[in-house]
């Protein structure tokens, strides 16, 4: 029985292979096209209950697809027919492998279809975390090479330029990114505005607001460059305190269950039966 459903699982995945092969790909791409117009009416139905997390449609709309599941996923309507296919998909294929298998996995297939139809969007958000992070740990590098390079008479610009072209980081990323948006007719302001947010880092957006205030007003930058640097270290300092605290509490929890508890049970163990003889 189990070499059949082998046999059929096999046969099916040949015949969706082939099928993908001889689908033309303009007629695929119209399919995909109408089936995302339909989801984005479906979405803007659904959004007038609850609106989309405004982070990743920002992180659509800068990155230009989102790699998902091995999918490259270009806009939210996207994500959403990622979402239902993907739930339905493992709906009926779990059905129809209990089904072979004479057992009853319906439920397992409805709980296992909507953790696929909300794991998508987890997915992107922890990139976006992840992201902040590292952004959050480089800047206050960052921040003091870029104080260093004003102070050695480099411009703004031109520091900011050496920064993206040397430094193969998240930071440098967002600012080549600005750099290009620059280069392409994008005003200044537009631009560091718009990595900001990309960012999802609000101590950056900070430094992004000092760099666009003295790029207007034409003040000096490096001294305050150098005490955002310290108060950012400092605030990290504050909060790896704070996880370490943490961790100490939990730390006693855990010595408390497993070794505790078990260390009372093995000295109430012999009198266990002289207990029971009372009672």
């Amino acid at each position: 029985m189990n070499l059949i459903i082998i046999l059929i699982a096999i046969l099916i995945s040949v015949f969706v292979f082939l099928f993908l092969i001889n689908f033309n790909y303009k007629d695929a791409r119209l399919v995909f096209d109408t089936l995302e117009s339909r989801a984005e009416d479906a979405i803007s139905r659904f959004n007038k209950a609850g609106s989309e997390d405004d982070d990743i449609k920002l992180l659509f709309e800068e990155e230009g697809s989102i790699n998902i599941f091995g999918v490259r996923v270009k806009s939210i309507e996207g994500l959403f027919l990622l979402r239902i296919i993907s739930s339905i998909s493992f709906l009926i294929f779990l059905v129809v492998f209990g089904f072979l298998w004479k057992k009853n996995l319906t439920y397992h297939a409805l709980i296992g279809a909507v953790i696929i139809y909300f794991l998508p969007p987890q997915i992107i958000k922890s990139k976006i975390i992840t992201k902040s992070k590292k952004i959050q740990s480089e800047l206050p590098d960052v921040i003091d090479i870029l104080s260093s390079l004003i102070k050695a008479g480099l411009n703004l610009d031109e520091a900011l330029n050496y920064i993206s072209e040397n430094y193969k980081c998240e930071t440098g990323k967002l600012f080549k990114k600005a750099q290009v948006k620059i280069f392409e007719g994008t005003s200044k302001a537009e631009a560091y505005h718009s990595i900001a947010k990309l960012s999802f880092c609000n101590d950056f957006k900070t430094v992004i607001k000092i760099l666009v205030q003295a790029e207007i007003i034409g003040n000096p930058v490096s001294e305050v460059l150098k005490d955002m640097s310290k108060v950012i270290r400092n605030n990290q300092r504050d909060l790896l305190k704070i996880s370490s605290e943490r961790l100490e509490s939990n730390l006693v929890l855990i010595i408390f269950v497993f070794m505790f508890v078990p260390t009372i049970f093995l000295f109430l163990l012999p009198i266990i039966p002289q207990l029971q003889m009372l009672f």
